[in-house]
């Protein structure tokens, strides 16, 4: 029951993770990268240029092919549907109208309930435009199940439907989502059909005799499927699909670059430009209607100079009327979202959507009924515009036509509206209709705006603009009868103040009105338009519709080109995490698992300190495991490679204090999970290691969880490549040496290859759960079967040798530039000696960037660092924008040192923890503006959110689980997720197919609830969770 009707308290949202833009450059690379120049034999190139040119021209051809299928099977239900009514109404009866109108109703009810069951139960991310995902996703954020087969069926699907039921929605918006979704599905080959080699079987025996041959073919593909060329792929899919909605090649490239792309070069530029050609010729050799534009107009005469200077401040109260309209509208939809239903709650979601319809229709019929006027019909229209409804025969209702025909046909017909010199101005809508639909409209439009059904919301803005601009040209014209008024152009400038005013773009914006109403005459016109409502909107509601999407979703962190000005009066030492969690170049499969189940990092620092040196990264050591609740002990790990010889010896291993040790230091100033917390996650301690020396229970595998703050950085391996290794069994002795297996140079590099094809092979659209234990789990390599205690893992051939970093003064607004123009996903902070300091992620960087009306998603959690209590009034004074920065500053500030104060005489200057300020420290950091900067955030550790992951993965997004207690956890694992950091996925995953035999384990399509519902996860205080 719970599938069906959902529930309130089971969110089914997953968590984005980051992606990996930076190439790992490490030995086998440059080895594959010298003999790849050897293999260019055809002009200097590969055929992995010509795989990428086929599949940016195939993405664009399909992108065209789509939005013609689209446009006529729109068309097709359209006209059924108002004919269909019409005879209705033009039978005799006393009850014809409500006839007609259930048989609407129940039309459209039907349509929508189909589309929104299908997001609901199958795609959940289909709903709505989606082209704000899709800008997160190209800004680096990688939203599950966002671009894969099931999503591009149901958002075509259902666009379909909500447009054909009349809902106030276009199809541009879903198809720049239709459009990435094509980019992805091919390069990454989605089809199960294709992966498995069945489709071979279509084209006879031969054909399927050789499989294997055209399998091993298409392992081409395994080199242009990293992150950073399925980006490019993306984007182009993305400017194929804004150009063939409107018809508009330049512009589609000018809105991807403008609005959809973070990363933009020429590469990038030529990709988006050739998909964008592709579509708009497919478009137009395939529709007659898209010839010349697919919202072009005639029957309007052009503007002269003398014209344009004469109705300029008739053109500018147009403008400015038209943007308040468009901030209007943002105003209200971010107001309904209070009142939507939970994204959780089915059947609410579903009712949401048939009740949108049923006024819809409701609002249709009754103004036509009662406020309806009968005017003649355009000749020009023919039979496919213009609805009778109880008029004579060559008139139309002009409210039955402006609420209940196609939205492409009204836009068209309204901006037609026009006449030549010396010929009578002919009123196919009266002035108090176009008021009455352009509020009606709004409102329908207002409250669209988030259901759970795909639809975009150009068309309607071009809808209400052109209304506007028509009432307002038409008052003109009966004023000023002598000029040279058309309401058509009005129309068309009124059209583009209302996008400007919903999404605040400028350049594209302008090119993609101007191509798609092929009215370049009326450029000036359009120009100032746009400009005057940018300006207007912008100070009425800051955010445009893009922004307050990513402000709602809060899990997506989206980091701007330019640093905000907050940032250049920070360092990267303010800013980073500290706790920093690393291995050593050989480490011990021991540590490696024990780090692995107990964080969700997915970039591990290789630090190295010489032995015995006193300056080193601090482990976490599971021996202390003698007392209920302990947090176990920091040693240094100079001294872990000591400890270890001793487990290897058989020797028992001394306590922490003891003189083979360094002094314990409290677990919880490190901000780390301790050994206990770890062996809460992952079971029962394993059996005894080899040599008689028993393993610690408090241990993972008799492993210890490192902070590698203070070695000096060697490279840095991801997640992803351990997880390779492991299940590999790519094992060592401590020097290195492999253990039960030769080196072979083959397998070295088809290691290396499946480490870069990691994630199109497993968890493509489900990143999120490689970072859970469910992978760990599926390895079976702690059932006690293997003996961990003498393997290790020889990190140094395949760890990136050439991370980037920044000194711990380096300015944050530089660290932010280089983030964002390199792509990176770790931006590792380093002293003058290149050791390890901290690290930042795209986490840390948003929670630097503060508050601010430009921001584009919500504020991520606070870094770790050292704890802080939260200042008392402060997100009270954050949501008051009158209130000086000086006075939230002044309330921090005093916050801050009387917590400080009584922190102090609590604990006792002994006990002082070692990330602990002193006061001095606390006053410089106060001047330099690390604390209380006014950014209303100021809440420590134990009192902010977990980690993004945690607040889906825990809260049992797969099933009801309970997070695991441990005494002395942290408080924060015990609050609850945000409600508005949702970003749906399909209820229904795959399966965990794991076989482990000699050859190592095969992962299987892990993803969705099932996947990630075999294991529990315990929050490592101030950890950076899957970013």
């Amino acid at each position: 029951m719970t599938k069906v009707f959902g529930t309130k308290n089971a969110p089914n949202q997953r968590v984005s993770e980051s992606l990996d833009y930076e190439p790992v450059q490490n030995k086998i690379f440059y080895e594959r990268m010298k003999a790849a120049k050897k293999e260019r034999h055809l002009f200097g190139y590969t055929g992995h240029t010509l795989a990428k040119f086929i599949i940016t021209m195939v993405s664009g051809i399909l992108t065209g092919v789509f939005a013609v299928w689209m446009s006529s099977t729109v068309g097709t239900m359209f006209e059924w549907k108002n004919g269909f009514v019409q005879e209705l109404l033009d039978e005799e009866g006393e009850h014809r109208v409500f006839i007609a109108y259930l048989w609407h109703a129940a039309y459209s009810c039907l349509l929508v309930s189909f589309a929104v069951a299908l997001v609901q139960y199958w795609a959940p991310q289909a709903a709505g435009a989606g082209v704000t995902l899709v800008m997160a996703y190209l800004n680096g954020n990688h939203v599950p199940n966002l671009l894969r087969l099931r999503t591009l069926i149901t958002k075509f699907v259902g666009t379909c439907c909500s447009v054909s039921a009349g809902l106030p929605m276009g199809p541009e918006g879903p198809m720049v989502h239709i459009g990435a979704c094509l980019a992805s599905v091919i390069t990454y080959a989605e089809c199960t059909c294709i992966r498995s080699g069945r489709w071979l079987s279509c084209f006879g025996k031969r054909a399927k005799s050789r499989e294997a041959q055209i399998l091993e073919k298409m392992k081409v593909l395994d080199d242009i499927v990293s992150d950073s060329d399925h980006r490019e792929f993306v984007s182009a899919g993305t400017a194929a699909g804004i150009s063939a909605a409107f018809g508009a090649p330049i512009g589609g490239v000018l809105f991807a670059m403008e609005e959809a792309c973070s990363f933009w070069n020429r590469q990038t530029s030529w990709r988006c430009f050739l998909a964008a050609v592709c579509a708009t010729f497919t478009l137009q050799s395939l529709s007659k209607n898209a010839a010349h534009g697919m919202i072009s107009f005639t029957g309007v005469h052009n503007y002269e100079n003398r014209d344009w200077l004469m109705q300029l401040p008739f053109i500018l109260i147009n403008a400015g009327v038209a943007g308040l309209l468009g901030a209007a509208f943002n105003s209200m939809r971010m107001w309904l979202w209070k009142l939507r239903a939970s994204k959780t709650r089915h059947v609410l979601r579903i009712a949401e959507v048939i009740g949108l319809a049923f006024m819809c229709t409701t609002c249709g019929f009754f103004f036509a009924w009662t406020a309806g006027k009968c005017i003649p019909k355009n000749p020009e229209w023919g039979e496919e515009y213009g609805i009778k409804f109880l008029c004579e025969e060559g008139e139309h209702n002009d409210l039955a036509t402006l609420f209940l025909s196609s939205s492409h046909h009204t836009i068209v017909n309204l901006f037609s509206m026009g006449h030549n010199p010396g010929e009578a101005y002919v009123v196919h809508f009266t002035q108090g209709s176009l008021v009455l639909f352009v509020v009606i409209y709004l409102i329908l439009m207002s409250v669209g705006a988030g259901v759970a059904i795909p639809g975009g919301l150009f068309m309607p803005s071009i809808m209400v603009g052109a209304a506007w601009g028509g009432l307002w040209g038409s008052a003109l014209r009966d004023w000023l009868q002598h000029w040279n008024i058309q309401p058509g152009v009005y129309g068309v400038m009124a059209a583009s103040s209302v996008l400007a005013g919903v999404f605040r773009s400028n350049v594209s914006l302008v090119v993609l009105v101007m191509e798609g109403t092929r009215g370049i005459e009326f450029m000036f016109g359009i120009i100032l338009s746009v400009v005057v409502a940018n300006w207007v909107a912008h100070h009425i509601h800051h955010d445009g519709v893009y922004e307050s999407e990513l402000e709602r979703i809060g899990n997506l962190y989206f980091l701007r080109d330019e640093a905000p000005h907050r940032l250049h009066t920070l360092t990267a030492e303010m800013i980073m995490a500290t706790g920093v969690v690393g291995f050593r170049p050989v480490e011990s499969v021991a540590n490696v698992l024990a780090a692995l189940h107990s964080t969700t990092h997915n970039g591990f620092p290789i630090a190295f300190t010489p032995e015995g040196g006193d300056a080193g990264p601090i482990v976490r050591s599971g021996l202390n495991h003698g007392a209920a609740g302990s947090h176990g002990s920091l040693v240094s790990l100079a001294q872990l490679g000591a400890m270890q010889e001793r487990m290897l010896q058989g020797t028992p291993t001394p306590e922490p204090g003891s003189p083979g040790l360094a002094p314990p230091v409290p677990a919880a100033a490190m901000g780390e999970v301790t050994a206990a917390a770890a062996a809460a996650v992952v079971g029962a301690a394993p059996a005894a290691a080899a040599g008689g020396s028993p393993v610690p229970a408090g241990a993972v595998g008799g492993g210890v969880v490192a902070s590698c703050e203070g070695g000096r950085l060697e490279g840095v391996i991801l997640r992803s490549q351990l997880l390779v290794l492991l299940q590999r069994r790519h094992f060592c002795d401590q020097h290195g040496r492999p253990v039960g297996r030769e080196y072979n140079e083959k397998e070295e590099i088809d290691l290396e290859t499946e480490m870069r094809t990691f994630f199109r092979r497993y968890f493509t659209h489900n990143r999120y759960v490689s970072a859970t234990a469910t992978p760990l789990e599926a390895l079976q390599l702690q059932n006690g079967s293997v003996d961990l205690s003498s393997l290790f893992i020889d990190m140094r051939p395949y760890m990136n040798r050439s991370p980037f970093t920044v000194r711990r003064d380096c300015s944050a607004s530089r660290a932010h530039q280089a983030f964002v123009l390199l792509g990176l996903r770790h931006l590792i902070v380093v002293d003058a000696q290149n050791r390890i300091v901290g690290i930042c992620t795209r986490k840390d960087l948003d929670h630097a960037a503060g508050h601010g009306w430009w921001r584009m998603s919500a504020q991520a959690p606070k870094p770790s660092r050292h704890s802080k209590r939260p200042a008392p009034f402060n997100s009270f004074l954050r949501h008051i924008p009158s209130v000086p920065n000086f006075i939230t500053k002044l309330v921090n500030k005093e916050a801050d040192g009387a917590a400080a104060r009584t922190a102090a005489a609590a604990a006792g200057e002994d006990s002082k923890a070692p990330y602990e300020l002193d006061e001095e420290e606390a006053a410089e950091h106060e001047r330099q503006g690390l604390r209380g900067s006014g950014d209303g955030d100021s809440d420590g550790e134990e009192s902010r959110e977990p980690s993004g992951f945690f607040r889906a993965f825990r809260a049992g997004a797969a099933g009801s689980r309970q997070q695991p207690s441990a005494a002395g956890g942290s408080s924060s694992s015990s609050q609850q997720p945000r409600e508005q950091a949702n970003i749906p996925v399909a209820g229904s995953g795959g399966s965990v197919t794991a076989a482990a035999g000699e050859a190592g384990l095969q992962f299987g399509p892990l993803g969705g609830s099932s996947a990630a519902g075999n294991s529990q996860q315990q929050q490592q205080p101030g950890s950076r969770g899957l970013y």
